[in-house]
């Protein structure tokens, strides 16, 4: 054992031949990191980017892969991969929004700039072996090489999941196309039909008046001729403007104006159909209530919320309630009595207020002594009514309504107690709306 020790002692080992070159790039570490950098500012036209990044950013993990190039001149064990480390550069250099063509230029001054700098080195020393040389260039070569490969790795794995991430993006935007697509063909094929059933009641209506009949009778055929013109009229009308809508040709008018004014005298407007049905209507809110918005807008999201109420609440009470939340927001509720909302109309509004114990809806979930009070939610969804109507279309106008208008529309809904449609608009709008 003692002759062993003896022997290590005696023979220690041999510094690397390559030993002067890694003193040498070490010794210049400082100048090729800022050489490096000139050299990128001024090819700015191919490397747009690097301009934009803090020094510690621009050296991102360079240093770490220079050290690896230093063991292996000295013939150590690298502390760290440079493959992996330039995963990691490739990684920084995507989140800042390089190009592969960018990465891979700046590397590549990188590698030409190493290379100069041996040159030099070989320019002011003549001791060195050619071996040396040549295995030192190999080295440079060979580091630079795994960090390309590193580095368009991460950036090819990268692309891809972007890739992926687009294509289900995609995929999700096309499923939602034709979902969309599908709806507005049922509300075309309804709106179709409703149209078709009017001019059928008015063309009778029409050849009845031509017959001989009591005045009662024909006060009653005129009755219905009105009727069904007036329906028709209306029908085509909400037509028309969700075609504005949906086309993008509506915009914001916003000016001041008095909320409170505004819905008494839209209440007070529908008082005749009111007095037609076995319904009553009541309205509460502040007297004044002055908000910045777009006014003929409100007016025409509350004037289809109660037609809407008034057309499926044949007994009951309506009431249209306001009030202001806060300094930045304002409410208005519209609540009927009526069967609730089927689900395909709650399904196109959008969101669905589900009440909960702890909740703030008003429309809590059935009492134990409630015989409905064993069934879920969706159960008693499922079993809603379906409309005969072309009603929906007045419901999705609101809420492309609400939508242009930055307003925000909850709903609430129970089978055979009533729904609740909620707008909450903001009180002042950014300057640049």
């Amino acid at each position: 054992m003692m002759q062993q020790i003896d022997t290590l002692e005696t023979n220690p080992p041999q510094p690397s031949p390559l030993a002067p070159i890694a003193a040498y790039l070490l010794a210049k570490r400082e100048v090729i990191f800022n050489t490096w950098r000139t050299r990128i500012e001024n090819d700015r036209l191919a490397l747009p980017t690097a301009a934009t990044l803090a020094r510690d950013e621009f050296n991102d993990q360079i240093p770490l892969i220079l050290d690896a190039l230093d063991c292996r001149l000295l013939g150590r064990p690298e502390e760290s991969s440079p493959f992996e480390k330039a995963k990691e550069h490739g990684l920084h250099r995507w989140q800042k929004g390089y190009s592969l063509t960018e990465l891979l230029q700046e590397l590549a001054h990188l590698h030409q700039l190493l290379v100069h700098e041996l040159e030099l080195f070989v320019s002011t020393s003549s001791t060195i072996a050619a071996i040396a040389l040549t295995q030192a260039f190999g080295h440079i070569n060979t580091l630079m090489l795994e960090v390309i490969q590193g580095s368009t790795v991460q950036f090819d794995e990268l692309q891809r999941q972007e890739a992926s991430q687009r294509a289900a993006k995609l995929q999700q935007a096309l499923a939602s196309l034709n979902e969309l697509s599908q709806q507005r063909g049922e509300v075309l094929r309804t709106a179709t039909h409703d149209l078709r059933s009017y001019y059928g009641l008015i063309r009778n209506a029409a050849w009845l008046l031509d017959q001989p009949g009591t005045e009662e009778e024909q006060a009653q055929w005129r009755g219905m001729w009105q009727r069904n013109l007036d329906n028709a009229a209306t029908l085509l009308t909400e037509l028309m403007d969700l075609a504005r809508l949906e086309a993008g040709q509506e915009t914001m008018q916003l000016d001041s104006f008095d909320a409170g004014e505004l819905l008494r005298q839209i209440a007070q407007s529908v008082q005749p159909i009111v007095q037609q049905q076995q319904v009553q209507l009541e309205w509460a809110g502040p007297d004044t209530l002055v908000v910045e918005g777009d006014k003929t807008k409100v007016q025409r999201i509350i004037h289809n919320l109660l037609i809407n109420a008034l057309n499926h609440t044949p007994t009951g009470l309506i009431t249209l309630s306001w009030s202001r939340e806060g300094n930045f927001r304002w409410v208005i509720s519209v609540q009927d009595t009526g069967p609730g909302l089927p689900p395909d109309v709650v399904k196109e509004l959008g969101q669905f207020l589900l009440p909960t114990a702890d909740s703030t809806a008003v429309f809590q979930r059935p009492s134990p002594n409630d015989p409905s009070g064993d069934k879920t939610r969706e159960e008693q969804v499922t079993h809603l009514p379906t409309q005969s109507k072309g009603e929906g279309i007045g419901l999705i106008i609101v809420k492309r309504l609400c939508e242009l208008l930055h307003a925000t529309m909850d709903i609430e809904t129970r089978p055979s107690v009533g729904t609740i449609f909620r707008i909450i608009f903001p009180m002042h709008y950014p300057n640049n709306q």
